[in-house]
């Protein structure tokens, strides 16, 4: 997964709309990504990522609105379907529901983001996870974007929210 800046923020995006369980908004993003490019399997793969984050059943949800998309047949429904057993399998044998090439991409460190300023009271973990982008070499710059595009697509609270935990991180470090 090797995904532009836009795509990078609705990934973001989609995982707090996971997170808060917003139906009608994730079903408008999934929407959007969908007609911007972003593929079925991206999708996918953000959802059983985030599910560390947002708990596998938010992630079944999640994947139930993909799933209710009026185009989705193929490839793409074999594709659910796989998810759709990883996330069970997950949830009844309490696994991560994905493989050890996923948990090393940078692109799941940074929508992880998206997840955790979702959480009300996931503070200690926000800030390891703000580190874990900077030492991957995501700038302040692409993290105040963040701050924007949650703003627009997810919600002021939460937006808000992750503005005061990337003003604590950068104070720190000035």
């Amino acid at each position: 997964m090797n995904p532009n800046n836009t795509d990078l923020f609705v990934f973001v995006a989609i995982a707090a709309l996971v997170t808060v369980h917003d139906k009608p908004l994730l079903k408008r993003a999934y929407q959007h990504a969908l007609n911007d490019g972003v593929s079925m399997q991206e999708l996918c793969d953000i959802l059983t990522n985030i599910s560390v984050y947002s708990g596998v059943p938010k992630s079944l949800m999640a994947l139930e609105i993909l799933k209710s998309l009026d185009d989705i047949q193929g490839l793409n429904a074999l594709l659910i379907k796989r998810t759709e057993k990883q996330l069970k399998t997950a949830l009844t044998f309490g696994q991560l529901p994905f493989g050890i090439a996923q948990q090393n991409n940078t692109v799941f460190e940074f929508v992880a983001l998206g997840a955790l300023f979702a959480l009300d009271d996931a503070s200690s973990l926000v800030s390891e996870q703000l580190k874990r982008c900077v030492l991957l070499g995501y700038s302040r710059e692409q993290l105040e974007l963040l701050v924007i595009e949650l703003a627009r697509k997810v919600s002021s609270h939460i937006a808000m929210r992750a503005k005061c935990n990337l003003e604590k991180h950068f104070a720190m470090l000035d």
